[in-house]
């Protein structure tokens, strides 16, 4: 049973405004320096793929994705984000990305959404990447068995873990755009495995690492302890 003094709507403080903005105008930067080309020219993997799992543990959903969103939306004017190659459909790598790793990062269930998330992506490329590497599905599988585990870990183990999941969040949507827009398939995705797991790596762990720094230095000052019953406190 919810008490009273959890039933009142969620309202955002000023610090969290304050970060969101903040936030937003990092990720902005971090859209215009390329890591990766994969497809779509130099630019199209960014280091913006670290800053998302960084905006989604730092802050709840609704926030989280403004932040993105708003960012996403400048660096399109700028020609440096996925719109480029596939348009407004784009805006959803990121979006989706950062709202599911959000509610991973928040909430008691919240892994669950982006482990159901994944299967579908799974299957999606399975069914229609025109024979693609089973290579491709070794991140995938990682999430869907390490889902027991979420609920068992605290501390930095479990924010290396739903870093992962929010930077293979944002793969999952990339490959059906791929596929749906783009039509890659057949060996393609064998070429690209390499690059795959290298730019999931670094989402990871720079995701990981720049969440524990955070949150060590200046998780008090930003007011970041507070959380409802219903979510959890990496």
């Amino acid at each position: 049973m919810i008490r009273p003094e959890n039933r009142r709507p969620w309202v955002p403080k000023t610090a969290e405004l304050s970060l969101t903005a903040g936030l937003a105008a990092i990720y902005t930067i971090t859209t215009y320096l390329p890591l990766s080309k994969f497809i779509g020219g130099p630019g199209f993997i960014t280091l913006e793929i670290v800053m998302l799992p960084i905006i989604a543990a730092l802050l709840r959903p609704p926030l989280a994705s403004a932040a993105v969103f708003v960012g996403s939306l400048v660096g399109a004017l700028g020609q440096s984000s996925f719109t480029f190659v596939f348009g407004p459909l784009g805006l959803l790598i990121p979006l989706i990305a950062v709202a599911t790793g959000s509610i991973a990062f928040h909430y008691r269930l919240g892994p669950v959404v982006a482990c159901l998330y994944v299967i579908a992506g799974a299957v999606y490329y399975v069914v229609l990447s025109g024979g693609g590497t089973l290579f491709w599905l070794v991140p995938y599988f990682l999430v869907i068995v390490s889902l027991p585990v979420t609920f068992r870990i605290r501390d930095n183990p479990r924010i290396g873990l739903l870093s992962f999941y929010t930077a293979m969040a944002e793969q999952v949507t990339l490959n059906i755009l791929s596929i749906s827009i783009l039509g890659l398939t057949g060996p393609f995705w064998l070429g690209v495995t390499p690059l795959m797991y290298g730019e999931r790596t670094l989402a990871t762990i720079g995701g990981a690492a720049g969440i524990v720094a955070l949150k060590s230095g200046l998780g008090g000052r930003l007011d970041l302890i507070e959380r409802s019953p219903r979510e959890v406190r990496q």
